[in-house]
Order: structure tokens, then C-alpha cells, then sequence
């Protein structure tokens, strides 16, 4: 797949600025081709755009969705770090961990879900 491809695969579920778009989109380039059409269909990526100061969401447009919010931080960190962190989130979705949030989860089952979400991202990025 080019670039091209996975953001129009994305049909408007990869909603932030230009560099945030491209660098997700350059990140799941470096994934088999299945991880992205399953993430391509079935995740929303999130962060603050360039165009607007806010946006609004219906339920019907994310439900039964993965929701990843990066913060416009992020993306002033090396391109590394932007990978290994996009993957890993990406992890929490193709390893089918719940969210803490609302979800009665311990310590040590966040933390199991945190260093399976890091062997993800080691596996691909190496």
C-alpha cells in the first residue's frame, strides 16, 4: 500500500493535523499489510487540527471503533519515538486490551497489557 491509499482507506477516521496524518499513515507502512487494513477500517486516530479548534463526534460514527487520541506533543519528538509509540498503540488494538478508563483493571494488568503493547512495537519496528 502507498500512502495514498491508507489515508483514503481511513475514509475520514484520521481526523488532526498534516504532519500527525502523515506520520500515522508512514508508520503503518512499516506493518504487514492485514494489521493495516484491519486498523485502516476499524480505528479512529485523533489529534488537535490544523483547520478547526474543536470537533464534534456522533456515538454512531465511533461506535464499535478504536479511538487513539495522540497529543500534538508527540510529534515534536524524534521520528522514533512517533513510531514506536503510534505501533504501540496500535498494539492495544491488535492485541484486543482494554482501556483503564471505566474498566476496573489492576496494576499488574496494566502493566501486562503495557509490555505486551512494547513486544508489539519491538517486533515490527526491531
Amino acid at each position: 500500500m502507498t500512502i495514498q491509499e491508507i489515508r483514503h482507506a481511513f475514509s475520514g477516521r484520521l481526523m488532526g493535523g498534516l504532519k500527525m496524518r502523515t506520520a500515522v499513515c508512514e508508520t503503518l507502512l512499516l506493518l504487514p499489510e492485514d494489521i493495516v487494513k484491519y486498523v485502516t477500517r476499524n480505528v479512529w486516530f485523533i489529534s488537535s487540527p490544523d483547520d478547526a479548534w474543536a470537533f464534534t463526534f456522533r456515538g454512531s460514527e465511533i461506535a464499535k471503533r478504536h479511538l487513539v487520541v495522540l497529543t500534538e506533543e508527540l510529534f515534536s519528538q524524534a521520528p522514533e519515538d512517533i513510531n514506536y509509540t503510534i505501533v504501540h498503540e496500535i498494539g492495544h488494538v491488535m492485541l484486543n486490551h482494554k482501556n483503564s478508563i471505566g474498566v476496573e483493571q489492576t496494576q499488574t494488568e496494566i502493566n501486562k497489557q503495557e509490555k505486551e503493547a512494547d513486544e508489539f512495537a519491538r517486533r515490527y519496528l526491531g
